[in-house]
């Protein structure tokens, strides 16, 4: 939904999705100081990383699984744009409630114990607070290609509420994107860190992650570095009717752990989006290995140990999305 009204603006996307869940990936009043800033105050979307999607597809890749994807929060934005530049900062006293989350975040057990496990994740009470996002990116063209280099910092507190103390959390990236006539390619690098308080008897190695439970919650190794590489083909297509263009993609990502012996997560999706507007259509095939949604789901263990069930194992999984945009 969007609506202006002078310099004030109204942005908001609510999704009805399975089992009756609901979510919400931005929610916002904006109000634009001139043709480059603008404030939102709200749930605006977190400037973190690739924008607007870590990848080409419709198969959401490891990015997002870890909170840099399509996320959000409850506080407030500052933006400005120009033919050059594009810089964000925002702050989010706390993170969306869980109930009507669109992406996963840091969760206690207490606000998703109805999508997780009680003997795997019971302990598990951290969540974040006061966070601040900054993302900074120059457009230039070399040649023929058209470029965005940029670079991407968030921190926070992460409480716990168990001990009453406070670890932090902290997250760095460098990101960018690349075009030249039909061809994309987009890539990114993070690094990011999790200092948790836990209590004794709760390892400090991982932390609980879970959205509204559309997907069981999940643990994320606390420690590690995330690389994502995406490349896409843009075809014209007038001998395919209403549809007039597609997209070839290929999106890859692969999460280095800290800890010894948890080996890396890795997903690839090779697929094609049709353009028919205003009906678009994605169909990914997407393989995948010590990923949450492919096996670890099973167990829980989500992006941490590959000592359990599905470890190490190749997943596939087909995914066709229609989508009517009016």
């Amino acid at each position: 939904m969007q609506g202006r009204y002078r310099q004030f603006n109204l942005d908001a996307g609510y999704w009805f999705q399975d089992r009756n869940k609901r979510a919400v990936d931005r929610a916002y009043l904006g109000y634009r100081f001139d043709e480059r800033s603008e404030l939102q105050v709200g749930a605006p979307a977190r400037p973190f990383g690739l924008l607007p999607y870590p990848q080409f597809g419709w198969s959401y890749h490891i990015p997002f699984f870890l909170g840099f994807g399509v996320n959000t929060g409850t506080g407030l934005k500052y933006g400005y744009k120009d033919n050059d530049w594009d810089f964000q900062a925002a702050y989010y006293p706390r993170m969306l409630p869980s109930s009507i989350r669109y992406a996963p975040e840091v969760g206690r057990y207490a606000d998703l114990k109805d999508n997780a496990i009680p003997a795997l994740h019971g302990r598990q009470d951290n969540e974040k607070r006061d966070q601040i996002n900054l993302r900074l990116t120059r457009s230039f063209q070399a040649g023929d290609w058209n470029n965005e280099l940029g670079a991407s910092l968030a921190a926070s507190r992460l409480y716990n509420a168990t001990t009453d103390d406070n670890g932090s959390f902290w997250a760095a990236g460098a990101h960018g994107v690349f075009k030249n006539g039909p061809w994309t390619i987009s890539s990114q690098a993070i690094r990011y860190e999790y200092d948790p308080k836990n209590p004794g008897g709760v390892s400090d190695d991982s932390v609980l992650m879970g959205g509204n439970g559309l997907t069981p919650a999940f643990l994320v190794a606390a420690k590690g570095s995330i690389g994502g590489l995406n490349v896409g083909y843009d075809l014209a297509t007038p001998w395919l009717g209403p549809v007039k263009k597609v997209k070839l993609y290929n999106d890859y990502s692969r999460l280095w752990k800290d800890k010894s012996g948890w080996d890396d997560s890795q997903m690839y999706t090779a697929g094609i989006q049709f353009f028919a507007l205003p009906v678009m259509a994605w169909l990914d095939f997407t393989w995948a290995r010590n990923a949450n949604p492919w096996g670890g789901a099973e167990n829980g263990t989500g992006w941490t140990s590959t000592t359990s069930s599905g470890s190490n194992d190749w997943y596939f999984r087909t995914n066709l999305n229609i989508g009517y945009y009016f």
